[in-house]
């Protein structure tokens, strides 16, 4: 389910997994850094695909954690307009705002791939891929994805195409707070294993 450049290999979307958001000092909203590598890995990649070839780009994710306070945009609208930032057009994105959770997403992925397109190339952050990958192995209505679905790192492309972020993102892999979600993604897997992961 990695991802790995193949020239003979069709890809009918890349779809960019929400994360975390910012609120900036103007009252506006960014994706949080890591995340942001994401947003830029997406940008990189779709730039590289769409070279000839008929490939979708959407960005997916709601309200979710931050459902509750007011104010905050889904997280799928502030990626859109970083893409929209880095020099795509807007109707270059499709926007999939209502989903509050990766379980949730990945169930929206499946309808996706029922009713639209073939082969989908997912991309989130290296420390959230093997968590995803259990869900496709081990939840009953995400397994029809394993076939369709291939995994990408955030960090691996945006370090192959940019290659001045390798210094950063691996400053940021080995900062506390990264440490901490590599933590409970590992937690999270055990429970996904054992039958007690709560889902949102």
């Amino acid at each position: 389910m990695q991802y790995k450049k193949d020239k003979n290999k069709k890809h009918d979307a890349i779809v960019i997994l929400g994360g975390l958001l910012k609120k900036k000092s103007n009252n506006t909203w960014r994706t949080v850094k890591f995340n942001y590598i994401r947003v830029l890995a997406g940008y990189y990649l779709y730039r590289d695909i769409k070279r000839g070839k008929a490939v979708k780009l959407i960005v997916s994710g709601g309200r979710g954690i931050y459902d509750k306070i007011p104010g905050v945009p889904p997280v799928a609208t502030v990626m859109k307009k970083e893409l929209i930032q880095l020099g795509l057009s807007a109707k270059e994105i499709i926007e999939e705002n209502k989903t509050a959770s990766t379980y949730r997403e990945l169930i929206w992925l499946t309808k996706l791939l029922e009713k639209k397109f073939g082969k989908i190339i997912v991309i989130s952050n290296s420390y959230h891929l093997p968590r995803i990958k259990v869900m496709v192995s081990v939840i009953p209505e995400l397994k029809k994805l394993k076939k369709n679905l291939t995994l990408a790192s955030a960090e691996k492309i945006s370090m192959k195409y940019n290659k001045n972020l390798k210094n950063k993102i691996e400053k940021m892999a080995r900062s506390s707070k990264m440490i901490k979600t590599v933590l409970l993604e590992k937690e999270g897997i055990k429970a996904l294993k054992s039958g007690q992961y709560k889902f949102r």
